[in-house]
């Protein structure tokens, strides 16, 4: 039973990707989410990619820019790979950069096991953005009291 709901995702895949002067990017993203879910994680990566790198052009609403983030976030998860950590907080960003009403609806209506990707993802982003002042090593040395 599996197989047969594996290849028909594959199946949808396949007509979805032939027919790529009618998609659209919320198509993409859906097709990169299927992917995911067949546990394809080259596929998924290269349509997240395929999105990002051309995202100057495109129209990504904020929405998209999320859900992006949080297949980067999964992506990390299976392979361990920091590159898509980073792009997971660019996805994060521009998300909140395209709509921030938007960004901030998606991310609070989360199913609940995609909170932790959106936790961690905002923890990492918010390090990344305000890091605290970290002294120097002169600066951690402490006279020895001698009594």
């Amino acid at each position: 039973m599996k197989r047969i709901h594996i290849s028909i995702i594959l199946l949808i895949l396949a007509v979805i990707c032939s027919c790529r002067s009618n998609h659209s990017i919320a198509e993409d993203v859906a097709t990169a989410e299927l992917a995911l879910a067949s546990d394809d994680v080259s596929a998924t990566r290269e349509i997240c990619d395929n999105l990002v790198g051309n995202a100057t052009n495109s129209g990504i609403t904020a929405t998209e820019w999320a859900r992006l983030s949080l297949l980067y976030m999964q992506l990390n998860e299976r392979t361990d790979d920091p590159e898509v950590i980073e792009l997971a907080a660019q996805c994060y960003r521009e998300a909140f950069k395209t709509n921030s009403d938007s960004a901030r609806h998606f991310y609070q209506n989360l199913p609940v096991e995609d909170d932790k990707y959106a936790m961690t993802l905002a923890s990492i982003v918010h390090s990344l953005d305000n890091p605290s002042n970290i002294p120097a090593d002169h600066d951690m040395e402490v006279p020895i009291d001698s009594i």
